[in-house]
């Protein structure tokens, strides 16, 4: 489940029915923007590495960025990756963006993410989108590292202390359990999470 913020729905809504009346068949409702391909994990059921292997440490200029923002007029732009708080640009990243009245989704595994709080200030168009794929036992299994679940909570936590909204990304894949979802989702909801996402995983 996912509360949108009225902004979002005031500023979708408008940008629909504009797009209507101009006639307009086609038109993008969100920008994917990935000024970096680099991880800080390594991820089972993640083909990044092999995908993005020529260019895995290449890194998109802040201006490249921007540019790509400014043409399209999707009000929402995904800040994702690999991990973007890995960009070293990334607050400035998101500053001209906000600027510039859109609204943010920032996708990140939280490792990083209790620092970049402290560099910047909660905004209306700003949500965190954490990534979380089950209790910490199997959250750590799948990032295969230890203790990254209790990093994400405590980086939740902090953010939701100082006034960001945040979601979080949940992957189902054919043997999770379920059960352990659902007791994910219920502590997430005593954290004050905004919005709970869930998407299908794939094995290729």
């Amino acid at each position: 489940k996912m509360r949108f913020p009225w902004r979002l729905n005031y500023d979708l809504t408008k940008y629909i029915i504009k797009n209507n009346l101009k006639k307009v068949e086609k038109y993008p409702l969100v920008l994917m923007l990935e000024p970096t391909h680099l991880c800080n994990l390594t991820c089972s059921g993640c083909g990044r590495i092999r995908e993005y292997a020529d260019t895995i440490k290449q890194m998109m200029p802040l201006e490249d960025c921007l540019r790509s923002v400014d043409e399209c007029p999707a009000p929402v732009v995904t800040i994702t990756g690999g991990e973007p708080l890995l960009y070293p640009q990334i607050v400035e990243l998101v500053q001209e963006v906000l600027k510039r009245g859109r609204h943010i989704m920032f996708c990140t595994n939280a490792i990083l993410m209790e620092d970049f709080l402290t560099k910047i200030q909660p905004h209306p168009n700003l949500t965190f989108n954490v990534h979380l794929d089950g209790l910490e036992e199997t959250h750590d299994r799948i990032l295969e590292r230890k203790g990254c679940f209790k990093i994400a909570i405590s980086a939740i936590k902090a953010a939701k202390e100082r006034g960001f909204r945040v979601c979080t990304n949940t992957t189902i894949f054919t043997d999770t359990d379920l059960m352990e979802i659902e007791m994910l989702f219920s502590q997430l909801g005593e954290l004050g999470v905004d919005g709970l996402l869930v998407a299908p995983g794939f094995s290729y």
